[in-house]
């Protein structure tokens, strides 16, 4: 290794690997240093007992699709020639005893309205509404996200003002500000229309109604899609670009310290190869795919106020607990048929009933369980089983305080606890799966904290809450108040693979123009 760099980056998540990959394509010698004994954060695969599992990834939009910003990043990376994207029929199957006869919503905004009109006929102008409104917000961020000429906009200017109101009327709006205009107190609709909520959060009072509109609005007009062979893939991609151009990827490698000159520009970084062994490495630019607050922790005390400044009053995100199976059999042949499906409990009426959610895992299962995201990667041709049967996992809503004050020996009881309540309500929905089941091993908040390092074990940056005020949202910015330092993550935008890759690319770009 190297005494100089032109780039370090601070941990190896999608935002970094993304920011540090378009440098090292940009013809500069690149860094990157993680802590764990592998690259990818969240963006990984770990194997057991013979069997390949995903950490994270469920589905994604496919690059270019909407106001999906990932397109740029694979041009610019050729990420094309390495990942392979597999398409998911149907976006998701919801099972309550509330809705009666499951529900599948298919992908294709038309097609989604009439799978809703015609399991709620008497709000079918209500539904064609809704949707709408995803649709416009969505092309208006297109739109902004892309860069046009007078001709180009004297030629659509008949049809911005719609899609500009369709954005600006619910600047501030929460989720459930919009769904009550549209549907009133119909729960039983709204709660479908919020089924997968834990993904980004547990209170629809609280989650911004534009990242909605982003996200779910992306999934159902482009459809989802899965990373053949698994997250990992898009990872070691990146790591390969850093490495094909000169550059060095190191695992193993805990950085400490960002260290900085007397004017309080970031001029390197030291970081732990050991327990004992310390090593500085310097650089004019500093990628930082970490939390704002682990961050802060790597400057100078002085600088430590001014640096956390723009992220006061801001949330973590919420963290999520996942149980991943190994089955003896493919799920399909238990009856499952949906490659993503939704259990809602028979205690949740509403999507406000979410909230009550996270606590349960604090206590020993009992009579209530937590809505749960089951996904199937047997349904498609995932790339995770080479031999057997595909794994099959189940998600939902966590917080770290259900699970840090145990003990090992209390925290591992407990897991096991819910494991077998996960399994029973899963063997009660298809019956033969618990004796299906060879292998089951549990994340929580407390898993994701000590991988990811983030606060509380956060999952997506800072909880996409409604910004207080008008044109404004997230902190969407890389830069900070340490000149030279970049955030390069989720933390400076939005949230999900989506949200960190364009995350890496805005300080790739930023950095350029110093370089």
């Amino acid at each position: 290794m190297k005494s100089h760099y032109d780039a370090i980056v601070i941990g190896s998540g999608l935002g970094g690997l993304t920011a540090g990959a378009l440098l090292a394509r940009a013809g500069h010698e690149v860094l990157v240093l993680e802590k764990n004994p592998g690259f990818g954060g969240a963006a990984s695969t770990f194997e057991r007992g013979g069997h390949r599992f995903e950490v994270s990834l469920h589905e994604t939009t496919l690059p270019g699709s909407g106001a999906d910003p990932k397109a740029a990043v694979f041009r610019a990376l050729d990420l094309d020639a390495h990942i392979t994207f597999v398409p998911i029929e149907t976006f998701q199957e919801i099972r309550s005893p509330v809705l009666g006869a499951p529900l599948t919503l298919p992908h294709g905004l038309d097609a989604v309205e009439a799978a809703l009109a015609a399991r709620f006929p008497d709000q079918r102008e209500a539904i064609h509404r809704f949707l709408r409104q995803i649709d416009r917000s969505q092309e208006a961020l297109a739109v902004f996200a892309e860069k046009h000429g007078g001709h180009w906009w004297r030629g659509h200017a008949a049809d911005l003002p719609l899609d500009l109101w369709a954005l600006v009327r619910d600047m501030r709006s929460s989720l459930s500000e919009v769904l009550e205009r549209y549907f009133g107190k119909d729960e039983l609709l709204k709660l479908v229309l919020t089924a997968n909520l834990p993904y980004y959060g547990d209170d629809p009072d609280r989650l911004w109604w534009l990242a909605y509109a982003i996200a779910q609005g992306g999934f159902l007009s482009g459809g989802g899609y899965y990373i053949k062979g698994g997250s990992g893939k898009l990872t070691d991609a990146l790591v390969e670009v850093i490495r094909d151009t000169g550059g060095e990827a190191l695992t193993g490698r805990r950085v400490t310290h960002v260290l900085t000159d007397e004017a309080g520009r970031a001029t390197g970084v030291r970081f732990q190869t050991g327990a004992d062994d310390v090593a500085e490495v310097s650089a004019p630019v500093i990628f930082a795919n970490a939390a704002p607050q682990a961050v802060a922790q790597m400057l100078d005390e002085p600088l430590r106020d001014d640096f956390l400044a723009p992220y006061a009053g801001r949330d973590p995100s919420i963290s999520l607990f996942s149980v991943q199976y190994a089955l003896s059999r493919p799920a399909s042949d238990l009856g499952v048929t949906s490659y993503s499906t939704v259990l809602l409990p028979d205690w949740m009426q509403t999507p406000d009933d979410f909230r009550a959610a996270a606590p349960l895992l604090g206590a020993a299962p009992g009579d209530r369980l937590p809505p749960l995201i089951a996904v199937d990667y047997g349904q498609i041709d995932s790339g995770l089983a080479e031999d057997g049967p595909a794994p099959f996992s189940v998600t939902g809503v966590d917080r770290l305080e259900n699970w840090e004050d145990l003990s090992e020996t209390a925290y591992a009881a407990r897991k096991s606890e819910w494991i077998g309540a996960f399994t029973r309500r899963l063997d009660a929905e298809w019956p033969g799966f618990a004796a299906a089941v060879t292998s089951a091993e549990m994340m929580t908040a407390r898993s994701l904290r000590d991988v990811l390092g983030t606060p509380g074990g956060a999952v997506h940056g800072f909880a996409p809450e409604p910004p207080s005020k008008l044109l404004s949202g997230p902190p969407s910015t890389v830069r900070s108040s340490v000149p030279g330092l970049w955030i390069a993550s989720a933390w400076s935008g939005f949230g999900g693979f989506t949200g960190a890759m364009s995350g890496g690319a805005m300080a790739a770009r930023a950095a350029l123009r110093r370089l």
